[in-house]
Formats: structure tokens, sequence, C-alpha cells
């Protein structure tokens, strides 16, 4: 392999310095993690969402139990755009495909603490954790 003349390489170098140093960043999607208390609210960053954990519904194997399936769970969330009608939307554990609402895409990771049949959780302490992503193009 030949060498480049180093009048050509101090060029070639500064064109790609120059060319990295003005292209238009590439905005990642960004994805917020929600920590909501049973019947607590909570927003994105932005303050563009408003998300409420209003209900659930637990069919999960309880955590003293041996069964067959794992069950399933479901948690309800009011969920309020910036701009635009407010709507209750289901998610469910473990987790399913996202929901959309408000131009976000949210879907749950987990719901806590697990049934148990000797000492049942109170709905207090319950806690749903989402995650939000905004979506691009139309909501």
């Amino acid at each position: 392999m030949t060498a480049l003349p180093s009048r050509l390489t101090r060029p070639l170098a500064l064109m790609a310095t120059l060319a990295l140093a003005t292209a238009p960043a590439l905005a990642a999607p960004t994805e917020e993690t929600l920590r909501l208390k049973f019947q607590a609210s909570g927003s994105d960053a932005a303050g563009s969402l408003q998300v409420q954990f209003i209900g659930y519904r637990d069919q999960r194997c309880p955590v003293n139990v041996q069964c067959i399936s794992a069950g399933t769970a479901q948690a309800l969330f009011w969920v309020q755009p910036a701009e635009g009608a407010g709507q209750v939307l289901t998610l469910h554990a473990p987790a399913a495909e996202p929901a959309r609402a408000g131009g976000y895409s949210l879907q749950l990771k987990s719901l806590e603490p697990r049934p148990n049949t000797r000492k049942p959780p109170n709905p207090a302490d319950y806690e749903a954790v989402l995650t939000l992503q905004k979506l691009t193009g139309k909501p």
C-alpha cells in the first residue's frame, strides 16, 4: 500500500473534521421511565403528557404458590396530553405491545408487588413502572 503525500492527507483530514462538526446531530428517540404509586400521577420531562395510575387487575401467580401459568396483570392509566383529549389506557404485564396516546408510546415494564396468599398487598403498595417514548410523525 502506498502512503499518500502529506499535502493530500492534511486537507482530507481537515475536510473530514469539518464535515463531522457541521453535520446535523441525529436525534435518537428518548425513552423515559415513569414510576407511579397507585392513584399517583406524573409526567414526561417536557410536561407534554400527564399519566395517572388509576387501577389494576392482578391475576398473576402468587409468589408463595407454584402455578402452571404465570398469569397476567393489567394496569389502567388516565393519559392526558398537553393538547387533545385524555383517555384511559390498559397496559399488560408481562409487557405486551406498547400502547399509543398523545404522541407517545407507553409500555408497562413492571407492576409490584406480586400477589401473595399469606399477605395480600394493599392497593397503596402497588407501583407501576412504565416507559414513555415520544413518537415522531403522527400521534
